[in-house]
């Protein structure tokens, strides 16, 4: 998931990974196939089947500083974020070895700030 700026300037970038089979000993973006391997489970991260799955992610925005005097009054600035989203299913763990894009979409918040 990434924020941009309508000037196109990003903000804010955070992906999760859902993963039912740790990675190679947990460690790397290789992912583990075998008994041996499962060394690196400490949860199942997957995303259940038939469930609807619910992310939060805080996305901080520019403040601006305005003088008043003697004092620097930080307030937020208006504006929009364009949020754009991509699912993706990486079968292997990367996006090196068969990707595949399961849905994409971008939306455009408006941030406005109380008595302005």
């Amino acid at each position: 998931m990434t924020g941009k700026t309508p000037d196109g300037k990003e903000i804010f970038r955070q992906s999760k990974i859902y993963m039912p089979i740790p990675q190679q000993f947990g460690r790397g973006d290789r992912m583990g196939r075998g008994p041996y391997e499962k060394s690196g489970m400490v949860r199942d991260t997957s995303i259940p089947a038939h469930k609807t799955v619910h992310e939060t992610f805080e996305i901080a925005y520019p403040m601006e500083e305005i003088k008043k005097g003697d004092k620097v009054e930080r307030t937020l600035k208006s504006g929009e974020i364009t949020v754009d989203v991509e699912l993706w299913y990486l079968p292997y763990g990367n996006k090196q070895q068969d990707p595949y894009l399961w849905h994409k979409f971008s939306k455009v918040v408006k941030i406005s700030t109380m008595g302005k």
